[in-house]
């Protein structure tokens, strides 16, 4: 069980894709919290690479070193990027000192200064530190570590029984939240999200408060495992992550969203529920002095997954007004928001998404139209103040 806490989306570009966004989420008589509606870098830096070995001593990893003698390196693979060595004459390197013997340090540690004798491989500079590049670089999320030494707040769910509890507040409404041990990612349990046919209903859970929230700069990550049994495939617009909060020097609140809406289809075929950020003001239903939004940011066809358990990142940039997403650790531009969206059906299309101090996340599935019954799951919750990144062989399941 880890259970930590420490103190301290593209826009379619079709008319009509507008045009259904307006009307499905202006359909739903969004309340409370009820409402509804490039690029990127990674999440999260690649492990550093193997230990290279001191001058004159056999390293595993690329880049060689400057011409001499000695003997071959053997090269070997290291997690942020590999390469091989080569024998015969040293061929100048891609950096290091300048050393006798067989091989140097492949940028995987500073003691691997660059010997003779090895053919330059291309995984970072010699005797960097261990700041390699390549496909354990930036943008593919890291491998392992464990994000809970310097998270905010983990959960794997393994110390509930009934239902999360404690930092956890489940809400629902036509829906339920319980624990699960028939689905799960790491250890024996997940947390199951159950929603009945209804023209609105939710199965959420929040987390809130202090110490967790709200976070110093008000710029927050969150990372979950998430598994949506089927997608809807009528234009529903559905919420699985929202970021809470008053917005700073205002009488009313925001909220930042990531789900979806529209449905895709090829020829007569359905593939999926396309995704979307969403940004609402709840207060001005009840209050008409505050702001009107529900505005939207569709993605460029890129669906939801379903039926399979999927690595979900996401940055929430107060300061910025922005947003983003990842998902198995690959950055999904088209759901970047940096400002405003693509329209709103309570605002003007170019209202700015004015971002809250975040005081709460909430978590599960919530739809705002006539749907069909739903099952999702959610497992390995991380929230932290830097980039977080995807379990991997060998790593944490947090």
């Amino acid at each position: 069980m880890l259970l930590r806490l420490r103190l301290p989306f593209v826009a379619m570009p079709l008319a009509g894709f507008a045009l259904l966004a307006v009307a499905a989420c202006g359909s739903g008589g969004d309340d409370d919290d009820n409402h509804g509606g490039n690029s990127g870098t990674g999440p999260s830096a690649g492990g550093a690479g193997a230990v290279g070995g001191a001058a004159g001593t056999p390293a595993q990893g690329g880049g060689g070193g400057s011409a001499g003698s000695g003997q071959p390196a053997a090269g070997g693979a290291s997690t942020g990027g590999a390469s091989t060595g080569g024998a015969g004459a040293g061929a100048a390197g891609s950096g290091g000192s300048a050393g006798s013997g067989t091989g140097g340090g492949a940028g995987n540690a500073a003691s691997g200064a660059a010997g003779s004798g090895a053919t330059g491989g291309g995984a970072g500079t010699a005797g960097s530190g261990g700041a390699s590049a390549g496909s354990g670089g930036t943008g593919t999320g890291g491998t392992g570590s464990d994000p809970c030494a310097t998270a905010l707040y983990c959960d794997d769910f393994e110390a509930y029984d009934a239902a999360p509890n404690g930092k956890w507040a489940p809400h629902s409404s036509s829906g339920a939240v319980a624990i699960d041990t028939a689905e799960h990612v790491s250890g024996s349990k997940s947390v199951k999200f159950s929603t009945q046919s209804s023209g609105s209903a939710s199965a959420m859970m929040r987390l809130q408060g202090a110490p967790i929230f709200p976070v110093t700069g008000n710029v927050v990550y969150g990372r979950m495992l998430f598994k949506l049994a089927a997608a809807p495939t009528a234009s529903v617009h559905w919420t699985i992550i929202t970021g809470v909060g008053a917005v700073p020097g205002q009488a009313y609140r925001a909220e930042y969203r990531y789900g979806g809406q529209q449905p895709i289809s090829q020829g007569n075929v359905f593939t999926g529920s396309q995704m979307m950020a969403n940004y609402e003001t709840p207060d001005w239903y009840d209050d008409k002095s505050t702001p009107g939004s529900d505005c939207w940011h569709h993605a460029n066809g890129r669906v939801i997954p379903v039926a399979q358990w999927t690595c979900i990142e996401w940055k929430f940039d107060g300061p910025n007004n922005g947003m983003q997403l990842w998902l198995d650790g690959a950055p999904a531009d088209d759901l970047t928001v940096m400002g405003h969206g693509d329209g709103c059906v309570n605002a003007a299309n170019d209202a700015p998404w004015t971002a809250p101090t975040f005081n709460a996340f909430d978590l599960g599935w919530e739809s705002y139209q006539q749907d069909d019954a739903r099952t999702a799951w959610i497992d390995d919750v991380v929230i932290s103040t830097t980039p977080i990144g995807c379990p991997g062989a060998g790593s944490s399941p947090l």
